[in-house]
């Protein structure tokens, strides 16, 4: 029983004095940042327009791959002004001048044949602008890899401005491209349906609406520090608000593939 105690003492010294008590201040040592690897988004842009007959199948198949990827794909539907497909009655136009940059930046023309798109800013054979039926295999390949790049973003609307807040850091230095988008859903319009008809209640979806900068967004060095800039863009006033987004995309500034995407509905 003695040796028993005995060794129930000296356990307890072992305990108290074993570990060497760190003051709170020193102990809390700062860890540098890495960038968040599983919330990259991939994005994928539609370039459509309300008289293609074969746009509505396109979007259908856009919005199958969103209910597969959810917050991880995010989808803007571009109308450029420059292709006969979006143009013809101003009631029904969509377009803005954002939509028509970035679809010649892709070499996009008026004889371009639609419905086509890109995902993520990569080119397949040397082409930006692909087939629908293209979308799932690279989609598929693109959600395979890790984001090196953190990005967030919130977006409050006051009156006719929205006043966008956009954070993000990087695993190492580089060089990207903010572009800021004010995206509307569910849109009630026209379309020329696969059937030949004119389906005047059809619902648009992600229909690109403005672009900060007009398109050219502004150029940031990414660190592994965390950095926080603040953007206004304009409200236009046949946008329903409750309907609208702000998505943020950052791009390389050398190549302009996609580094990561966030889409937030606007407050």
């Amino acid at each position: 029983m003695v040796m028993r105690r005995l060794m129930y003492i000296m356990l307890a010294i072992l305990l108290l004095t074993g570990c060497e008590v760190i003051p709170e201040a020193e102990r809390l040592v700062p860890l540098p940042i890495a960038a968040d690897t599983t919330g990259g988004a991939h994005l994928l842009m539609e370039f459509t327009g309300f008289r293609c007959v074969n746009c509505p199948t396109a979007a259908a198949a856009a919005e199958a791959l969103q209910q597969t990827y959810g917050s991880r794909l995010v989808i803007v539907a571009m109308h450029p002004a420059s292709n006969p497909f979006t143009q013809g009655v101003a009631k029904y136009d969509y377009t803005c001048p954002a939509a028509d940059t970035y679809y010649r930046q892709f070499g996009g023309n008026a004889s371009t044949p639609f419905p086509t798109g890109n995902v993520d800013g990569i080119a397949i054979s040397g082409n930006y602008l692909y087939d629908y039926q293209e979308w799932p295999a690279l989609l598929a390949e693109r959600m395979s890899l890790t984001a090196e790049v953190y990005l967030s973003a919130t977006a409050e609307s006051r009156d006719s401005e929205v006043q966008i807040s956009v954070s993000y850091y990087a695993d190492s230095d580089q060089d990207a491209v903010l572009h800021l988008w004010l995206v509307e859903d569910s849109i009630c319009g026209a379309q020329a349906m696969p059937d030949g008809s004119v389906n005047t209640a059809y619902y648009h979806r992600h229909v690109l609406r403005d672009a900060w900068r007009d398109a050219a967004g502004e150029t940031l060095h990414l660190r592994a520090v965390p950095a926080t800039m603040e953007a206004t863009m304009s409200l236009p006033e046949a946008c329903d608000k409750r309907h609208c987004s702000i998505v943020a995309v950052l791009a390389d500034s050398k190549d302009g593939q996609l580094l990561n995407v966030t889409q937030i509905q606007l407050q």
